[in-house]
């Protein structure tokens, strides 16, 4: 009773109670209450920068995330939480992860929570507006042709007909909305192009002579051959790299070869080799730093027509890989070149334009 009593009779002084506290080198007042009375009290009394103020419950939050979120302050301050008997009643077992060491700037990175919204407006798709602009002219041949109804059909054939093909446009324009779609355009390639500074071509044991070696050779300013052995990892082509870097050619940009190695049958080539391999360069280029962009070549991995077989399913693996560097490591990704069955005439011309 004699302590209520002083605190009715006398000064609390609480002012005086943090500033001894400060002065003994506390920096980290933690409340335990029902609401943050005291913590607002004492970041009045105390606004020094290098002191932090947590209460653990707040009158207007739910107590499970205030709570929480005193436990996370206490432990990004470095200060000791038993996560596991804070966790203890949930079954839950935590364990320790890194973070970035540096702050985000401006740009949060937590993943938000899906919100419910209307899907946008779907257009009509380019042929549903020809079809439509031959129904409003009344072109019987191009509506003939596209519903597949013949001069002697009647009307009522050509009903159903046209209902069907209506559907069946408007789902290809919902499934086309879902995915990318590659477009296919003309580049004017100059007849003699050549390539300025260093290149590093990368190849393995035996590729020495090849015809893409020999055409770079002769249009680039400098070549560097890189030999790069099976199963090397991240580190060992970063080594190559620094050891083909001199010291005027930090810039230097890399052309891979690896996809270009025979034989290339499935059965010999495992995709996943493949790609690693194609991964680990992508990561040693990041390792040793400079400017330079990485090229990948591969040859029959795309198909750009119904006449272009796909003979080099690990190649169609990296060039899968290849979209993903892109997004990633903008900066240095230079692109991925599949090259045509037949070499030679104008297809050096082509290449050194494109890269």
């Amino acid at each position: 009773p004699g302590y209520w009593v002083r605190h009715v009779r006398q000064p609390v002084r609480f002012a005086d109670g943090v500033a001894a506290l400060r002065a003994q080198g506390v920096d980290t007042f933690l409340e335990v209450g029902p609401d943050a009375v005291l913590t607002a009290m004492a970041a009045e009394a105390d606004t020094a920068d290098d002191v932090r103020y947590v209460a653990t419950l707040r009158r207007s939050q739910p107590d499970v995330t205030t709570l929480t979120s005193a436990a996370g302050q206490l432990w990004a301050a470095g200060m000791a939480v038993d996560w596991a008997a804070y966790l203890g009643q949930t079954g839950t077992r935590p364990r320790a992860v890194e973070l970035p060491t540096y702050a985000f700037d401006r740009q949060r990175y937590w993943l938000e929570d899906p919100q419910p919204g209307s899907a946008p407006e779907r257009a009509d798709a380019p042929s549903d507006e020809q079809f439509w602009a031959a129904v409003e002219s009344g072109d019987l041949g191009v509506l003939g042709e596209d519903l597949a109804v013949g001069a002697d059909e009647p009307s009522t054939a050509l009903l159903p007909k046209l209902a069907r093909w209506r559907r069946a446009t408007q789902q290809r324009a919902v499934v086309d909305s879902w995915r990318y779609r590659a477009t296919w355009r003309t580049a004017a390639v100059p007849d003699s192009a050549t390539l300025a500074g260093t290149w590093l071509l990368l190849m393995v044991p035996g590729q020495e002579d090849h015809p893409v070696a020999a055409a770079l050779a002769a249009r680039a300013d400098r070549v560097v051959p890189v030999l790069v052995p099976a199963g090397a990892d991240r580190d060992r082509v970063a080594r190559l790299l620094l050891e083909a870097m001199s010291s005027d050619a930090r810039d230097a940009h890399v052309v891979s070869l690896l996809s270009l190695a025979e034989p290339r049958e499935a059965s010999q080539v495992p995709a996943a080799a493949e790609v690693s391999t194609a991964l680990a360069v992508v990561q040693a280029l990041t390792d040793v730093g400079g400017s330079g962009r990485l090229w990948w070549l591969t040859r029959g991995a795309v198909s750009v027509g119904g006449s272009d077989e796909l003979v080099d399913v690990a190649g169609s693996a990296v060039w899968g890989l290849g979209r993903v560097v892109g997004l990633e490591v903008p900066l240095r990704w230079g692109g991925l070149v599949d090259l045509p069955g037949v070499l030679g005439g104008g297809v050096w011309g082509w290449l050194c334009g494109v890269l």
